[in-house]
């Protein structure tokens, strides 16, 4: 029954989205783009839920790329750094950190 709720859900966002669309109004894509937000929202708690898909692995990945994000607006804003050095390091803090991180060490592993 949930899911049949949630599927009826997608479907009125996506009419609403070709509604918004086809009347040029942004207020009505506004509401719309926060709908979708929020079924993807609770369309992922489910997912995560059901699946499991929490993982040691995963929240380092994701502390480190949240992290990254972060670290990506501070430089661009405050910073005069160019753009190749600003997106080599948020490269080496999103991809590399946590990749040698997980690759070196035991941390998540069952063995």
């Amino acid at each position: 029954m949930k899911i049949t709720a949630l599927g009826l859900a997608y479907l009125l966002v996506g009419v609403g989205f070709f509604v918004s669309l086809a009347t040029d109004s942004i207020q009505l894509f506004t509401a719309v783009a926060v709908g979708i937000l929020g079924l993807i929202i609770v369309s992922l708690v489910i997912i995560i839920g059901r699946e499991g898909l929490v993982t040691a692995e995963n929240k380092v990945i994701s502390v480190f790329v949240l992290l990254a994000m972060g670290l990506l607006f501070a430089l661009y804003e405050f910073t005069t750094l160019s753009s190749e050095i600003v997106f080599g390091i948020v490269f080496i803090l999103g991809v590399i950190v946590p990749h040698l991180l997980l690759q070196y060490t035991n941390y998540g592993t069952t063995e």
